[in-house]
């Protein structure tokens, strides 16, 4: 079990970022803009409109009390491993987009499917620079299930469209600077548990890593996120581990 990122960390990694983005927004004229963070280590997409996921759907349409359990169980899935965390999105998916019909009908559907479309389309135009595996598997999962999600919508599945949807938001949000980070803090974590022994590292390997390490932690703890990343992914390098 990950440990939880305060909602405090995540406010403020939405200030530092924030910051990121002003330049690129500039000459935006519509959609949302992709930027590649930390590209150095693989990198993490971040951009200009937030994802259409399940606590951002349910608070802009007023259902966040009505909703909490289902945005809760979608915030605890992160914190879990594999395929117990796909597990437990896959069922609010469906609870949520339950919930969300009655509100949204076809209409917000459609407006859903666009935001993700507009997200799609916004990641791939960083062409080349995409040299990650885990952002291309990231991109072809979110643009499979947004093509079956517009095929549903045209056969007036509400809320299958809107279900997947929701998995699609999710495809992206997996490597977004917060969830990237979280990935390799706990990735790191792992593989110094696996050799805390003093043979398995030099002194100078340890210190550095343990820095680095403490480093990723305090910068989560700052919602530097692309600072985080660069520490974990530095400290995943000299463990051995090959990084998410």
């Amino acid at each position: 079990m990950r440990s939880r990122l305060s909602v405090s960390s995540f406010i403020r990694g939405v200030c530092v970022l924030f910051a990121l983005l002003l330049s690129a927004c500039v000459d935006a004229e519509e959609g949302p803009i992709a930027v590649l963070v930390a590209p150095e280590t693989g990198g993490a997409l971040l951009f200009s409109e937030e994802l259409a996921t399940i606590p951002r759907l349910l608070t802009d349409h007023g259902l966040s009390v009505e909703g909490a359990v289902e945005m809760e169980g979608w915030r605890s899935s992160w914190d879990m491993d594999g395929e117990a965390g796909a597990q437990m999105r896959s069922e609010v998916h469906t609870l949520a987009a339950r919930r969300l019909v009655p509100v949204l009908g076809a209409t917000g559907a459609r407006d859903v499917i666009s935001s993700n479309a507009g997200h799609i389309s916004s990641t791939r135009e960083l062409g080349g620079l995409l040299e990650s595996d885990a952002i291309h598997g990231a991109l072809e999962s979110a643009t499979g299930l947004h093509r079956r999600a517009a095929e549903a919508l045209s056969k007036g599945e509400v809320e299958v469209a809107l279900e997947l949807s929701l998995a699609a938001a999710d495809a992206l949000w997996e490597v977004s600077p917060r969830q990237v980070a979280a990935d390799l803090i706990e990735k790191a974590d792992e593989a110094l548990g696996r050799n805390p022994g003093p043979d398995a590292y030099s002194q100078e390997e340890l210190i550095r890593v343990r820095r680095l390490m403490y480093g990723a932690s305090e910068a989560v703890e700052a919602g530097d996120y692309p600072r985080a990343i660069r520490r974990a992914y530095y400290a995943c390098q000299l463990l051995g581990a090959n990084p998410p």
